[in-house]
């Protein structure tokens, strides 16, 4: 009898345990599945990537490798995700590219205020040479299988304050900021104060007056519904803050040869296909988002301007994060030339 319950016992743990992985599984037939999480809402960058992605790895693999999506943080936030990745608990995720820093701190690179000039000049970096190397250097020391970075759209600054054409009218607004440096750094020298603070936070706190504005991709600030709670955005391109897709080495070593091509063919083409569509969905979201809250354009502000500003802390930067992070700044500026 107690035989009996021991091993009932046994079964029910495993049992539970099957059912709380957040792993993918590989069948005896080569049947992979892979779960990738983000935390963008159900209409997010982060979820337009993931769609066109996980048709394009059915249709190249003959759906032998599934891609399941979990949005909205199911797995887990940002941080979580890319620690569960290194760790090999999650098998994926479209993540900031600036939440690798801990691993490899020129990611954070991507993410300085002021830095792309433009959609252009940022896709030619993403998409290029430079892109591809800084995420050799990713997977060299994270543990991990960068596939690509993918359009995350430049994160515009919205408030409750007053609107915003100078760098004096950021002066004293408590701005929302993930945790990455690189943004506190140019918003303290605005004389802004960066709130770090969990997206899904984010509208209550806006709300409640915790914080008066934040930054983020129109996407978000559309599907999320902050113009409810923000009175001002202006279109200034503030960062260009690229989402790094990436895959746990434990997942990648299930795959076949033929699957881990066909999975980096889908990555390369969802950067351009995405890029694409985003840009479509970009033009249509502030068209919508002009009945919602008022808004400054980007001929309506000295872009140089603010630039100029980030520009003058760049040897802080160098500071905190060493030459190879500053040299990269130069690299992405030396595209746009």
């Amino acid at each position: 009898m107690k035989r009996i319950v021991f091993i009932i016992g046994l079964l029910l743990v495993l049992i539970m345990n099957g059912c709380g992985s957040s792993n993918g599984e590989t069948d005896a037939a080569g049947n992979v599945e892979i779960n990738i999480g983000h935390v963008g809402a159900p209409e997010s960058p982060q979820q337009g990537a993931a769609d066109i992605f996980a048709e394009l790895v059915e249709e190249k693999t003959g759906g032998s490798v599934e891609i399941k999506i979990y949005n909205s943080s199911q797995l887990g936030d940002e941080r979580e995700l890319v620690e569960g990745i290194q760790m090999g608990t999650i098998d994926g995720g479209i993540i900031s590219a600036g939440l690798f820093a801990s691993s490899y701190n020129v990611m954070e690179a991507f993410e300085v205020p002021f830095l792309f000039k433009d959609t252009e000049h940022a896709l030619k970096v993403t998409n290029g040479e430079l892109g591809r190397e800084i995420l050799d250097n990713l997977e060299a020391n994270s543990g991990l299988k960068a596939l690509s970075l993918l359009e995350h759209g430049f994160r515009q600054i919205t408030n409750s304050k007053g609107p915003i054409k100078t760098p004096a009218d950021l002066k004293g607004l408590k701005i929302r900021s993930p945790e990455v440096q690189s943004y506190s750094i140019a918003l303290k020298e605005f004389d802004a104060n960066p709130i770090p603070l969990a997206f899904s936070e984010l509208y209550v706190a806006m709300d409640r007056g915790v914080v008066d504005g934040q930054h983020n991709p129109l996407m978000h600030i559309e599907s999320q519904r902050f113009y409810e709670v923000q009175d001002y955005l202006t279109i200034m391109d503030f960062a260009y803050t690229p989402n790094v897709l990436a895959l746990s080495d434990a997942i990648w070593q299930e795959l076949s040869e033929e699957q881990q091509l066909a999975l980096n063919e889908a990555a390369i083409e969802t950067t351009e296909l995405w890029s694409e569509e985003a840009a479509q969905l970009n033009e249509e979201l502030l068209s919508e988002l002009e009945q919602e809250i008022e808004i400054v354009t980007k001929e309506e502000i000295n872009w140089e301007e603010f630039k100029e500003i980030v520009e003058a802390v760049y040897p802080e930067y160098e500071k905190e994060y060493g030459s190879e992070f500053v040299e990269f700044l130069e690299k992405v500026q030396a595209v746009a030339e």
